[in-house]
């Protein structure tokens, strides 16, 4: 059986919580910020109308004064990342379960820790986590766990599928 690798397929590292401004941006800012991370794996950019539709749902808390802040920063890279595999609705369940759980800066720090952590494997296989014990860790963590799992696996299988079709058009 063929190993599946993640070489020549290099993901970007996330920025952790204390990595992001810390001071107020406008709207494009956000999106400048946003699109620099999340453009290159999802390979489309998060818009001011995707943008506005999280506020209106509750997905992302609204800004005040049209000044935005790291939670909402922090909200547009997960849901950047997640949006191809999960629907809103689930992102936002899974947020809601998380941030009943923690903060946002720990929910947020965690789910990059395991991104970063395991998107940077060169094979898949289910890896030992180094930053977080998932044997004694909370069911919400699991749940990030598993959702970054999906995401890689998601990126994993649409680029072989890529590289596939680029191979029978040749």
């Amino acid at each position: 059986m063929a190993k599946l690798s993640f070489t020549k397929n290099k993901f970007p590292r996330l920025p952790l919580w204390s990595e992001l401004p810390n001071f107020d941006l406008h709207l494009d800012q956000l999106l400048d910020i946003t699109n620099s991370f999340v453009e290159p794996l999802i390979e489309e950019k998060i818009t001011k109308t995707m943008m506005h539709n999280y506020f209106k749902a509750g997905i992302i808390e609204a800004p005040i004064k049209k000044k935005y802040e790291r939670k909402q920063l922090a909200g547009a890279i997960v849901i950047g990342v997640l949006k191809n595999v999960f629907s809103l609705s689930e992102i936002e369940q899974g947020l809601c379960l998380i941030l009943a759980d923690t903060s946002p800066a720990v929910g947020y720090d965690n789910f990059i820790k395991m991104f970063n952590e395991q998107s940077s494997q060169k094979a898949i296989k289910n890896p030992p986590m180094t930053s977080i014990n998932l044997e004694t860790t909370s069911g919400t963590t699991l749940v990030q766990y598993s959702a970054v799992q999906s995401v890689l696996f998601w990126f994993l299988a649409r680029r072989i599928i890529q590289k596939n079709q680029v191979s029978m058009e040749k």
